[in-house]
Protein backbone atom coordinates (compact mmCIF):
# COMPACT_ATOMS: atom_id res chain seq x y z
CA UNK A 1 0.00 0.00 0.00
CA UNK A 2 1.30 3.15 -1.07
CA UNK A 3 0.73 6.50 0.64
CA UNK A 4 2.91 8.72 -1.75
CA UNK A 5 0.72 12.04 -2.34
CA UNK A 6 -0.79 12.27 -6.00
CA UNK A 7 0.53 14.91 -8.05
CA UNK A 8 -2.24 18.27 -6.89
CA UNK A 9 -5.39 18.64 -9.63
CA UNK A 10 -7.89 21.17 -10.03
CA UNK A 11 -12.04 20.82 -9.51
CA UNK A 12 -14.31 23.71 -11.14
CA UNK A 13 -16.54 24.20 -8.02
CA UNK A 14 -18.96 27.11 -8.47
CA UNK A 15 -16.42 29.52 -10.44
CA UNK A 16 -14.02 28.07 -8.47
CA UNK A 17 -10.93 26.32 -9.13
CA UNK A 18 -10.54 24.08 -6.01
CA UNK A 19 -6.88 22.00 -5.37
CA UNK A 20 -6.36 18.75 -3.89
CA UNK A 21 -4.26 16.20 -3.06
CA UNK A 22 -4.73 12.24 -2.27
CA UNK A 23 -2.58 9.37 -1.13
CA UNK A 24 -3.29 5.78 0.37
CA UNK A 25 -6.21 3.86 -0.14
CA UNK A 26 -9.38 2.22 1.46
CA UNK A 27 -12.47 4.34 2.61
CA UNK A 28 -12.25 7.68 1.40
CA UNK A 29 -11.46 10.48 4.15
CA UNK A 30 -11.58 14.13 3.08
CA UNK A 31 -9.36 16.33 5.46
CA UNK A 32 -10.30 19.99 5.99
CA UNK A 33 -7.39 22.50 6.89
CA UNK A 34 -7.94 25.54 9.49
CA UNK A 35 -8.24 28.89 8.74
CA UNK A 36 -5.42 31.00 6.76
CA UNK A 37 -3.83 27.69 6.76
CA UNK A 38 -3.59 25.04 3.32
CA UNK A 39 -3.25 21.69 2.66
CA UNK A 40 0.26 21.53 3.40
CA UNK A 41 -0.47 22.12 6.63
CA UNK A 42 -1.20 18.24 6.84
CA UNK A 43 2.09 17.16 5.72
CA UNK A 44 2.64 15.15 8.80
CA UNK A 45 -0.82 13.86 9.47
CA UNK A 46 -1.73 12.85 6.30
CA UNK A 47 0.79 9.79 5.96
CA UNK A 48 -0.21 8.38 9.41
CA UNK A 49 -4.09 8.23 8.08
CA UNK A 50 -2.95 7.10 4.63
CA UNK A 51 -1.90 4.01 6.04
CA UNK A 52 -5.47 3.12 6.63
CA UNK A 53 -7.37 5.23 3.86
CA UNK A 54 -7.51 7.31 0.51
CA UNK A 55 -7.27 10.50 2.14
CA UNK A 56 -8.03 13.42 0.05
CA UNK A 57 -6.56 16.68 1.72
CA UNK A 58 -8.50 20.03 -0.40
CA UNK A 59 -6.76 23.19 -0.21
CA UNK A 60 -10.28 25.62 0.41
CA UNK A 61 -11.35 28.44 -1.88
CA UNK A 62 -9.09 31.18 -1.47
CA UNK A 63 -6.63 29.18 0.55
CA UNK A 64 -3.52 27.98 -1.02
CA UNK A 65 -3.36 26.99 -4.57
CA UNK A 66 -7.43 27.20 -5.09
CA UNK A 67 -9.21 30.66 -6.48
CA UNK A 68 -11.59 32.46 -4.98
CA UNK A 69 -13.74 34.62 -7.95
CA UNK A 70 -16.22 35.52 -5.54
CA UNK A 71 -14.38 37.77 -2.94
CA UNK A 72 -15.55 37.03 0.04
CA UNK A 73 -15.39 33.82 2.19
CA UNK A 74 -18.26 32.18 4.37
CA UNK A 75 -18.45 28.52 6.25
CA UNK A 76 -21.55 27.69 4.24
CA UNK A 77 -20.29 28.38 1.18
CA UNK A 78 -16.87 26.29 2.22
CA UNK A 79 -19.17 23.56 2.86
CA UNK A 80 -21.20 23.81 -0.32
CA UNK A 81 -17.44 23.34 -1.78
CA UNK A 82 -16.53 20.67 -0.25
CA UNK A 83 -20.20 18.51 -1.35
CA UNK A 84 -19.42 19.70 -4.66
CA UNK A 85 -15.52 17.99 -4.54
CA UNK A 86 -17.46 15.08 -3.21
CA UNK A 87 -19.44 14.60 -6.32
CA UNK A 88 -16.78 16.03 -8.55
CA UNK A 89 -14.96 12.94 -7.34
CA UNK A 90 -17.37 10.51 -7.41
CA UNK A 91 -16.97 9.73 -3.94
CA UNK A 92 -20.23 7.79 -1.89
CA UNK A 93 -20.38 9.29 1.32
CA UNK A 94 -16.69 9.53 2.41
CA UNK A 95 -15.56 10.12 6.26
CA UNK A 96 -15.33 14.22 6.21
CA UNK A 97 -13.07 15.34 8.89
CA UNK A 98 -11.23 18.73 9.78
CA UNK A 99 -9.39 20.83 12.19
CA UNK A 100 -10.49 24.87 13.76
CA UNK A 101 -11.87 26.29 10.11
CA UNK A 102 -12.04 22.93 8.83
CA UNK A 103 -13.79 21.58 11.51
CA UNK A 104 -16.31 24.54 11.20
CA UNK A 105 -16.80 23.47 7.70
CA UNK A 106 -17.22 19.54 8.60
CA UNK A 107 -19.93 20.63 10.72
CA UNK A 108 -21.50 22.84 8.56
CA UNK A 109 -20.90 19.48 6.10
CA UNK A 110 -23.29 18.09 8.74
CA UNK A 111 -25.87 20.19 9.42
CA UNK A 112 -26.60 21.12 5.30
CA UNK A 113 -26.44 17.86 3.52
CA UNK A 114 -27.44 15.55 6.55
CA UNK A 115 -26.49 12.45 3.83
CA UNK A 116 -23.22 13.75 2.34
CA UNK A 117 -21.15 11.86 4.79
CA UNK A 118 -20.62 8.89 6.67
CA UNK A 119 -18.79 9.82 9.58
CA UNK A 120 -17.73 13.53 10.61
CA UNK A 121 -14.67 14.49 12.54
CA UNK A 122 -14.70 17.91 14.03
CA UNK A 123 -12.09 19.06 15.83
CA UNK A 124 -10.83 22.65 17.34
CA UNK A 125 -14.84 23.91 16.38
CA UNK A 126 -17.70 25.34 18.32
CA UNK A 127 -21.23 25.62 17.87
CA UNK A 128 -22.23 28.75 19.52
CA UNK A 129 -20.66 31.45 18.04
CA UNK A 130 -23.06 34.25 19.74
CA UNK A 131 -22.37 37.48 21.37
CA UNK A 132 -20.28 36.72 23.81
CA UNK A 133 -17.80 34.91 21.31
CA UNK A 134 -17.77 37.40 19.24
CA UNK A 135 -16.83 40.15 21.58
CA UNK A 136 -13.93 38.33 22.61
CA UNK A 137 -12.75 37.84 18.99
CA UNK A 138 -13.81 41.77 18.50
CA UNK A 139 -11.71 42.09 21.70
CA UNK A 140 -8.20 40.17 19.94
CA UNK A 141 -8.69 41.87 16.54
CA UNK A 142 -9.04 45.52 18.42
CA UNK A 143 -12.36 46.26 16.68
CA UNK A 144 -16.11 47.16 16.76
CA UNK A 145 -18.85 45.86 14.49
CA UNK A 146 -18.92 47.11 11.33
CA UNK A 147 -15.01 48.23 11.25
CA UNK A 148 -12.72 46.94 8.81
CA UNK A 149 -9.79 45.12 10.36
CA UNK A 150 -6.23 46.35 9.24
CA UNK A 151 -3.89 43.31 8.42
CA UNK A 152 -1.28 44.86 10.84
CA UNK A 153 -3.74 43.89 13.41
CA UNK A 154 -4.28 40.50 12.32
CA UNK A 155 -0.31 40.10 12.22
CA UNK A 156 0.44 41.22 15.24
CA UNK A 157 -2.33 38.97 16.84
CA UNK A 158 -1.33 35.74 14.83
CA UNK A 159 1.97 36.41 15.86
CA UNK A 160 4.99 33.28 15.32
CA UNK A 161 2.46 31.29 13.14
CA UNK A 162 2.61 34.20 10.36
CA UNK A 163 5.46 32.88 8.53
CA UNK A 164 3.16 29.76 7.62
CA UNK A 165 0.08 31.65 7.05
CA UNK A 166 1.78 33.74 4.74
CA UNK A 167 3.54 31.66 2.61
CA UNK A 168 0.64 30.52 0.93
CA UNK A 169 1.19 34.17 -1.21
CA UNK A 170 4.58 34.01 -2.17
CA UNK A 171 5.23 37.64 -1.10
CA UNK A 172 2.15 38.69 -3.11
CA UNK A 173 1.21 41.41 0.08
CA UNK A 174 -1.82 42.92 -1.98
CA UNK A 175 -3.31 39.86 -1.74
CA UNK A 176 -2.50 38.23 1.52
CA UNK A 177 -4.21 41.44 2.84
CA UNK A 178 -7.37 40.57 1.06
CA UNK A 179 -7.42 37.41 1.90
CA UNK A 180 -6.26 38.25 5.62
CA UNK A 181 -9.83 40.94 5.48
CA UNK A 182 -11.91 37.99 3.95
CA UNK A 183 -11.06 35.41 6.91
CA UNK A 184 -11.86 37.69 9.76
CA UNK A 185 -15.05 38.89 7.83
CA UNK A 186 -15.89 35.13 8.38
CA UNK A 187 -14.74 34.71 11.22
CA UNK A 188 -17.13 37.80 13.08
CA UNK A 189 -20.28 37.36 10.51
CA UNK A 190 -20.71 34.08 11.27
CA UNK A 191 -24.13 33.39 13.56
CA UNK A 192 -22.79 29.63 14.55
CA UNK A 193 -25.28 26.88 14.84
CA UNK A 194 -28.45 26.45 17.07
CA UNK A 195 -29.15 22.68 18.89
CA UNK A 196 -32.29 22.57 16.63
CA UNK A 197 -29.80 22.82 13.79
CA UNK A 198 -27.31 20.39 15.02
CA UNK A 199 -29.79 17.60 15.36
CA UNK A 200 -29.83 17.77 11.48
CA UNK A 201 -26.09 16.06 11.92
CA UNK A 202 -27.36 12.58 12.59
CA UNK A 203 -23.94 10.57 10.81
CA UNK A 204 -21.92 9.67 13.79
CA UNK A 205 -19.80 12.82 15.06
CA UNK A 206 -15.93 12.83 16.83
CA UNK A 207 -15.51 15.95 18.60
CA UNK A 208 -12.01 16.64 18.99
CA UNK A 209 -10.34 19.13 21.37
CA UNK A 210 -7.21 19.79 23.73
CA UNK A 211 -7.89 20.26 27.01
CA UNK A 212 -5.59 23.53 26.87
CA UNK A 213 -7.04 24.71 23.60
CA UNK A 214 -6.76 28.82 23.39
CA UNK A 215 -9.21 29.51 21.32
CA UNK A 216 -12.17 27.28 21.73
CA UNK A 217 -13.15 26.38 25.58
CA UNK A 218 -13.29 22.91 26.42
CA UNK A 219 -16.68 23.55 27.89
CA UNK A 220 -18.13 24.67 24.62
CA UNK A 221 -16.73 21.17 22.84
CA UNK A 222 -18.48 19.20 25.56
CA UNK A 223 -21.68 21.41 24.76
CA UNK A 224 -21.74 20.79 21.33
CA UNK A 225 -20.94 16.75 21.57
CA UNK A 226 -23.83 16.35 23.46
CA UNK A 227 -26.14 18.41 21.32
CA UNK A 228 -25.12 15.90 18.42
CA UNK A 229 -27.42 12.93 17.99
CA UNK A 230 -24.42 10.83 17.54
CA UNK A 231 -21.87 12.34 18.87
CA UNK A 232 -18.78 11.06 20.49
CA UNK A 233 -15.87 13.04 22.34
CA UNK A 234 -11.66 12.84 22.75
CA UNK A 235 -9.96 15.21 24.43
CA UNK A 236 -6.15 14.99 24.27
CA UNK A 237 -4.37 16.29 27.62
CA UNK A 238 -2.44 18.77 27.90
CA UNK A 239 -2.51 20.46 24.61
CA UNK A 240 -3.96 23.14 22.57
CA UNK A 241 -5.58 24.64 19.38
CA UNK A 242 -2.18 23.12 17.67
CA UNK A 243 -3.25 19.21 18.57
CA UNK A 244 -2.82 18.10 15.05
CA UNK A 245 0.66 19.47 15.19
CA UNK A 246 2.28 19.01 18.02
CA UNK A 247 -0.01 15.64 18.90
CA UNK A 248 -0.27 14.18 15.41
CA UNK A 249 -0.04 10.57 16.50
CA UNK A 250 -2.34 10.60 18.88
CA UNK A 251 -4.40 12.44 16.79
CA UNK A 252 -4.06 9.76 13.69
CA UNK A 253 -4.70 6.91 16.31
CA UNK A 254 -8.20 8.62 17.98
CA UNK A 255 -9.31 9.39 14.19
CA UNK A 256 -8.10 5.82 12.95
CA UNK A 257 -9.99 4.10 15.76
CA UNK A 258 -13.19 6.11 15.28
CA UNK A 259 -13.46 5.13 11.34
CA UNK A 260 -12.85 1.73 12.07
CA UNK A 261 -16.03 1.40 13.79
CA UNK A 262 -18.14 3.80 11.51
CA UNK A 263 -17.18 3.21 8.14
CA UNK A 264 -17.22 -0.52 7.67
CA UNK A 265 -19.42 -1.16 4.21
Amino acid sequence: MTTEATRGQYVEVDGARIYYEEQGSGEPFLLLHGGLMSSAGWAELAPLLATRFRVITPDSRGHGRSSNPSGRLSYGQLADDMVALIAALGLRRPAVGGWSDGGQVVLEIGVRYPNAARALVIGGALSDFGAEYQDAMRQVFGTEPGMTVDAETIEATLGEWMSRFRAMFAGDDDAWRVFLRQSVAMWLDYPGLTEAELQRATAPALVLIGDRDDLVPIEAAVAMYRMLPNGELAVCPHTTHALPFTHAAWFAATVREFLDRHMAA
